[in-house]
């Protein structure tokens, strides 16, 4: 039964890869019938305003607070206790939070656990920062919010950007309002990458999608400091250069001028290696092995596993994991997740440009292919295309997406609160 599952898996993914692959080369300029031929449809977006910029980052900035507000308020209700404002950064140092803050106050030669530095696996470009905001802000956790907090607001800004030049205004506005009610949003206001890492690849996203190569190499750069998947940028921008230069288009000529352009482009666009290049450093000189890290995943139960074997895990942890509550938090959202983003990427193929639906399916199996996957509503909240697909789902549905947001925002309020309490909520 499982040789069964994992082959109908395998088979489905390299289907669905093939079409999009199919879809991105007909917009490179290969000449093909039917729907994989149809171009996205046009966008009637405009660049907005500096104004309106600001009060997006301004009022995402206060969303984050108030989402701070509500769980402090939580916590002290069901509880039984009164914590008050200057409790916050400690009741937000959960899980992988407490670790940042280690790392930000001793280092990571100094972070050692059991004689060995475990926590390179910690991507360092949120480390360094705190560490920079520390200098002003004695306090850790606070200084790490505080970043948490600058981020979100700046990755809302080119979040908006992209979206209201893609789509409309409309359109912008459902992609915020998605984001910040999801059921896993919380993360964003925490001691932990989430934030950094939607700034790095919403700007690097927005500048691809706007042709500035040396602007999205280098959000790019930030991005793969970040996070792993932050080098997956170098695929979203080759596939956007593609589809303007047209490569595979019918005159050979063109072709021809096409593919040099490229290659004369292509050091910039693969610039993102050099985030990782910079982390290997950073495992060198800490242990003398650039490739340390790999070592320190399996004290964290980490690697790479196929993702039909993973759903595998996930829809037996979630049908007889011996905790219930554990079963709630984590396993049963992560199996639910998977089929949820599946549909949306589904119903979206055709009505985006291949660059994002190329990104966002490359991005979501990714997050799916770890042997150990305990955190995948917190990985999947910085899918940045995922909310474009969204709205667009929702445009011109204002019932249903006063239903979907009423019910995120309820589901956030669970988990923020399971995750202050120490939950399986990381």
């Amino acid at each position: 039964m499982d040789l069964l599952w994992n082959i109908a898996a395998t088979g489905a993914f390299f289907f669905c890869a093939l079409v999009l692959i199919l879809r991105w080369c007909a917009q490179s300029g290969l000449a093909l019938n039917g729907a994989l031929a149809e171009p996205p449809p046009k966008r009637a977006g405009k660049k907005p305003q500096a104004n309106v910029l600001w009060r997006v980052f301004f009022s995402a900035v206060a969303f984050r607070l108030i989402t701070a507000g509500v769980g402090l308020l939580l916590y002290n209700l069901l509880q039984g206790v009164s914590l008050g404002v200057a409790d916050l950064p400690e009741l937000w140092t959960r899980w992988d939070g407490q670790h940042y803050v280690k790392l930000a106050e001793l280092g990571y030669s100094g972070y050692v656990e059991n004689g060995q530095n475990l926590f390179l696996v910690f991507f360092p470009l949120y480390v360094w920062v705190t560490r920079l905001v520390r200098l002003m802000i004695p306090n850790t956790a606070l200084a790490g919010m505080l970043v948490s907090y600058f981020c979100f607001g700046w990755g809302n800004v080119y979040l908006y950007r992209l979206a209201s030049e893609e789509y409309g205004e409309k359109n912008a506005h459902l992609a915020l309002a998605l984001l910040w009610f999801g059921p896993f949003s919380f993360f964003f206001g925490g001691i932990m990458t989430e934030s950094l890492f939607l700034l790095t690849t919403s700007a690097g996203l927005y500048y691809i999608r706007r042709h500035r190569w040396g602007m999205a190499a280098m959000w790019g750069v930030l991005a793969s400091l970040t996070r792993m998947q932050g080098v997956i940028l170098i695929g979203a921008a080759i596939a956007e250069l593609c589809n303007q230069e047209k490569p595979f288009g019918k005159i050979k000529e063109e072709r021809r001028y096409a593919l040099l352009s490229i290659l004369k482009k292509l050091p910039i666009l693969c610039a993102p290696i050099l985030g990782g290049i910079g982390y290997f450093g950073l495992n060198y000189y800490v242990t003398g092995n650039p490739f340390a890290f790999s070592i320190m995943q399996r004290h964290w139960s980490q690697g790479f596993m196929w993702f039909p074997d993973v759903l595998s895990y996930l829809a037996r942890n979630a049908l007889g994991w011996h905790n219930e509550m554990t079963r709630w938090e984590m396993w049963i959202p992560e199996f639910i997740l998977f089929w949820l983003v599946a549909v949306l990427l589904l119903k979206s193929w055709k009505k985006h440009r291949s660059m994002l639906v190329l990104y966002g399916f490359v991005y979501f199996i990714l997050n799916y292919c770890l042997s150990w996957l305990l955190s995948a509503g917190r990985y999947l909240a910085c899918g940045v295309p995922f909310y474009l697909f969204g709205a667009e789902e929702l445009k011109g549905r204002k019932g249903l997406a006063i239903t979907v947001l009423t019910i995120m925002g309820a589901l956030q309020c669970f988990f923020l609160y399971r995750y202050l309490c120490w939950g399986q909520v990381m």
